[in-house]
């Protein structure tokens, strides 16, 4: 093995170095002269263009450190800038709003963070997308109780939509000119829809107001006005009653006349509570009248109105007829109207109640009967329980769960009849028990994601087996399993596990600490989709392994020696659609402690191949081969068994000039588009050769050249653009030409300071030949630098003018940057759970040569379903015109599916076999 970074190479490589990278790295048609002080066209001589370094001789350490870090300032191209914009946003997280059941139970609707979603129960697909005015956040949505057919969508800002929510047209939009913070929504004794909000003044001030629907914001009535910070509104009884809470607080309002006007008064009472509410549901019902003629104070009896709260410590709270606490004036029934009736079966605080019906911080549902006092169960649910809705007519259960997930279940046999899974993407946030981690740690991790190669549509993520919280309210989101989201038809695809989940062992320990799952840190799937690679790995916690190492220094940090790590190859089954375990390598990287970390998984174009290196700094190429089996018969005698095995391990310490073992920090690596040359980058705390990249001969496995100071800090993220490496660090990012080997950097907004601590991102697109990176700076307010907040964006470069040719800003941050095969568009996934495409709006969705391939496919099925009949009357001479065959044929397929919208088409098995019918007459 040859080292070749020394200060006394000569200013041009040999021939046989030269031989090699020119064959295995020039993709592009021009080659530039390689002279000693020569200077490329994008040099330095365009106030616009950044610094160009170009470098024929290796500087010394101290140049070579500071040498990616030297640029100019980047400005945008105007004439491109404006080819490049975010062509959508799928996906996205849930909100706590509750769903809502239409009046007919046949559709659902759900909240996100700026947009509603209305699903089918029928076919749990989504029909529609209600966005919120400017993109503003959601406070709440409601369904019009004058005409279900209306929605109300209020924002954060203070903004109303109303929509028609069957046929997606809005009808009208006012504001309210304050923070809303709570929205309910009643009938008035004059049958229109009255607007209940719980505002927030620019004095801090919390006020209730009674808004007309029909008059919008320009007639309205202030009902309550405190200083107590009330955060939930609720109304029953057509307006009649009203209760405001926040914690320990609640307020109850009475009137006997509800309309907007000066006359609208309530009465109002304020109770403390000795417990933390965290939800309410109230029940308006009419008690037995007795017989004969009833005056005024029977019919008050008559009116009952049953309050039930969740607390923050697992009890409910049940007041009953809590009318008679409101309307007394004189305070006699103070003592014997508070009394509640308490229920205590949850553990940590409920999150949601309803009447008969309680969902707290378990995975398991109870149904109460009062009366009786028996309990049912509904047990080992996916993830905690987090809302509960009824339909309007009792008949079914909407429970909405923390992992992103909703489930309509029917009330009598308590099976789900609808399934609605969004992205349940739940990263890491970089905070242990409620401590900051060191300053040079991110604060989200990066996630584990990819495009499927063969369906770019499909993104697979890694996501946690269920979404368990501590007793500290930390999530538990270790990702073991792997999820399938199609982001063009917003849809959830498949959801399989990679590693022990504990869905149905106990998952509390003898201590009472959570029994975490194995983390899936790195998946990647060969070009032809057959094969997958994943990286788990799980160690105990540190307390528990103290008593071993009593007295050690090293008490603070995990050990290695008890940590599991397996790298695992899985194929692709086409007939279960699943993937299936071939092998398990356990230990892939150890030392004489025992495994090591597996900090980068790289997969070789056109091969089914891997590589891995590991914190012990070697190198390992992984391939499969056939397995024999004696005596023992396959399944499939068509299909050879296989298994994987390393090919070839190359030791990187002489590199980093370190020899003790797991002495590596960072590294990142990638194949090249022809899959001939391994580029690696090593980072080490430890190192002196900073900057470090080494190219490696794929099919001989060995070193063909490695210099440094090609960027600066540690590596985050590697790719290649035809022959030039581009290397994100938290620094800048470097663009290296291994041809002419010359270096160029761009230093990002931010670096050096809020940037540093988060994880650099990168993608590149050959197509576009353009990468995009991840960017995290503060905001310029004029406020104190402690209320400044950090903005996240996406910025997209050329490779070869390092022109910024477009920026996203993101409301989140970034976790996963990932670029679209074909199309050359980028895929960002935020921590919000969202996903962004951009792109360039003078390209197709997808390349002419995969429409090419994909009508091809169509073809040649629709072929093999109806046969050659079609074709054969085409050619017959004596047959009709092709226009009246053509003209027939779109009258029948328009008697088919006709002007009706999707969610009113007959069964999927019914249109198939009318367009069936249609084809074939």
């Amino acid at each position: 093995m040859l080292n070749t970074h020394n200060s006394r190479r000569p200013s041009k490589r040999s021939r046989a170095g030269d031989a090699a990278l020119g064959k295995t790295m020039q993709t592009d048609d021009t080659r530039v002269k390689r002279r000693r002080t020569s200077q490329s066209k994008n040099d330095i001589t365009k106030a616009h263009a950044p610094t160009i370094t170009n470098s024929r001789e290796t500087p010394g350490l101290e140049e070579q450190c500071t040498l990616a870090s030297t640029v100019a300032t980047v400005q945008k191209s105007d004439s491109r800038y404006e080819t490049w914009s975010t062509t959508s946003m799928v996906a996205g997280q849930y909100s706590n709003l509750d769903p809502i059941f239409t009046s007919d139970d046949e559709y659902l609707l759900l909240s996100l963070e700026t947009a509603v979603h209305v699903y089918s129960l029928a076919t749990s697909r989504l029909l529609r997308t209600l966005p919120s005015k400017g993109g503003d956040s959601i406070a709440g949505y409601k369904l019009s109780p004058e005409n279900p057919n209306f929605l109300y969508v209020f924002t954060l800002s203070g903004s109303v939509t109303k929509w028609e929510w069957l046929s997606g047209e809005q009808c009208s939009s006012w504001d309210v000119g304050h923070k809303t913070i709570s929205v309910d929504v009643c009938l008035s004794d004059a049958g229109i829809d009255l607007l209940l909000f719980l505002l927030e003044r620019k004095d801090g001030k919390r006020v209730i107001t009674l808004h007309d629907s029909l008059n919008g914001a320009s007639r309205y009535t202030i009902i309550l006005e405190t200083h107590v910070q009330i955060t939930n509104l609720k109304v029953a009884c057509q307006g009649q009653f009203i209760v405001a809470y926040s914690d320990q607080n609640v307020f109850f309002g009475w009137t006997g006349l509800v309309q907007p006007s000066d006359s609208a008064r309530y009465t109002w009472k304020e109770v403390n509570l000795p417990v933390s509410v965290m939800c309410i549901d109230i029940r308006h019902h009419r008690a037995a009248n007795r017989p004969g003629p009833q005056g005024s104070k029977d019919r008050n009896r008559a009116e009952k109105v049953d309050l039930v709260l969740g607390e923050r410590n697992g009890s409910i709270l049940i007041y009953h007829d809590i009318l008679r606490f409101v309307k007394d004036e004189g305070g006699r029934q103070h003592e014997r109207s508070l009394t509640p009736r308490r229920l205590h079966w949850h553990r940590n605080s409920v999150n949601s109640v309803r009447w008969s019906k309680d969902g707290g911080h378990e995975s398991v549902m109870v149904l109460w009967q009062l009366d009786t006092g028996r309990k049912q169960f509904l047990p080992h649910l996916s993830s905690p329980i987090g809302n509960i809705v009824i339909s309007t007519s009792g008949n079914l259960y909407a429970v909405k769960l923390a992992d992103n997930s909703i489930i309509v279940l029917s009330a009598r046999e308590l099976q789900p009849s609808s399934t609605i899974t969004g992205l349940q993407l739940c990263p890491k946030v970089a905070k242990a028990h409620g401590k900051l981690v060191p300053e040079d740690q991110p604060l989200f991790e990066s996630v584990a994601a990819t495009l499927h190669p063969q369906n770019p549509d499909h993104l697979l993520i890694t996501v946690p087996a269920s979404r368990q919280m501590t007793q500290e309210s930390h999530p538990l989101v270790n990702a073991s399993m792997i999820q399938t989201y199609d982001i063009r038809t917003n849809s959830h695809v498949s959801r399989q596990a990679l590693a022990r989940t504990n869905a149905t062992t106990l998952k509390i320990g003898p201590d009472g600490s959570h029994i975490v799952t194995p983390d899936v840190t790195h998946i990647r799937v060969s070009h032809d989709g057959k094969w997958m690679a994943t990286v788990d790995s799980w160690s105990p916690y540190i307390r528990d392994m103290q008593a071993m190492y009593h007295g050690d220094s090293r008490y603070n940090r995990p050990y290695e020696g008890f940590q599991e790590t397996f790298l695992k190859f899985w194929r692709w089954s086409s007939t279960s659609n699943l993937w299936e375990l071939v092998t398990r390598i356990d230990g892939p990287h150890f030392s004489d402690k025992g495994p090591v970390r597996v900090l980068h998984v790289a997969v070789r174009a056109y091969s089914a191949e891997f590589a891995t290196i590991g914190s012990d700094a070697v190198l390992r190429f992984w391939c499969p081969s056939t397995r024999q089996r004696s005596g023992l018969k396959p399944d499939n005698p068509e299909e050879h068994m296989e298994t994987w095995k390393c090919r070839r391990a190359i030791d990187l310490k002489t590199y980093i000039d370190v020899g003790t073992a797991d002495s590596l920090s960072a590294a990142s690596m990638e194949f090249s588009q022809d899959g001939s040359v391994l580029a690696v980058c090593l980072g080490s705390k430890t190192c002196l050769n900073s900057g470090l990249a080494i190219l490696i001969d794929a099919q001989s496995c060995s070193v063909r050249y490695s210099r440094v100071g090609l960027y600066k800090g540690m590596p985050c993220a590697v790719a290649f653009v035809g022959c030039k490496l581009v290397i994100a660090s938290r620094e800048a990012v470097s663009i290296w030409d291994t041809v002419d080997d010359i270096v160029r950097a761009v230093t990002l907004p931010g670096s050096g300071s809020v940037s540093s601590k988060q994880p650099r991102l990168l993608a590149v697109s050959s197509e576009t030949n353009t990468f995009a990176v991840s960017v995290q700076c503060l905001q310029n307010h004029q406020q104190s630098k402690k209320s400044r907040m950090l903005r996240s964006s996406i910025q997209v470069y050329d490779v070869s003018t390092l022109e910024l040719v477009s920026e996203t800003t993101l409301g989140h941050y970034p976790v996963a940057l990932l670029s679209a095969m074909y199309s050359g568009d980028y895929v960002v996934v935020d921590v919000a759970a969202n996903v962004h495409r951009i792109g360039r709006l003078d390209q197709s969705f997808q390349s002419n040569s995969l429409s090419l391939d994909l009508g091809s496919q169509i073809n040649s099925g629709l072929a093999n379903l109806f046969g050659q009949h079609g074709r054969e009357k085409s050619q017959n001479p004596r047959h009709v015109a092709p226009d009246s065959d053509n003209q027939s044929l779109q009258k029948e397929l328009a008697n088919v599916f006709g002007d009706a919208p999707p969610f009113v088409m007959p069964p999927a098995n019914m249109v198939f076999r009318n367009v069936v019918d249609a084809l074939s007459s």
